[in-house]
């Protein structure tokens, strides 16, 4: 059997130093994503986001003639988008927004 020992000032450190390194993580994390942000994180061109998932009901966030993008927001959309999709039902350029609304 393997015993080991480890005091709290030691715990203590480990601790604070995961804690630090989490939230130097989060700090570094943008609130808004650009258009060609969005269109690195998702690995699809700005006209399918436009075509897609726009015209579907994700939000956006108008600044001047700039749009933003809540991280956050489009995690929880495209996950609701692929929660309705099948494994032959899965092409978001048939994808139209099943909540009764009409495409915009």
């Amino acid at each position: 059997m393997l015993s080991v020992q480890i005091d709290d000032k030691t715990v203590t450190t480990l601790l604070e130093k995961a804690i630090n390194e989490r939230v130097d993580e989060l700090a570094k994390q943008k609130y808004f994503m650009s258009y060609k942000e969005l269109s690195e994180y998702l690995n699809i061109s700005k006209p399918i986001i436009e075509d897609r998932l726009i015209k579907n009901g994700l939000k956006y966030y108008k600044v001047g003639t700039k749009y933003l993008f809540k991280k956050n927001e489009v995690d929880e959309f495209l996950d609701d988008m692929t929660a309705s999709m099948t494994a032959t039902n899965n092409d978001i350029k048939f994808f139209n927004k099943l909540k009764g609304a009409a495409i915009r």
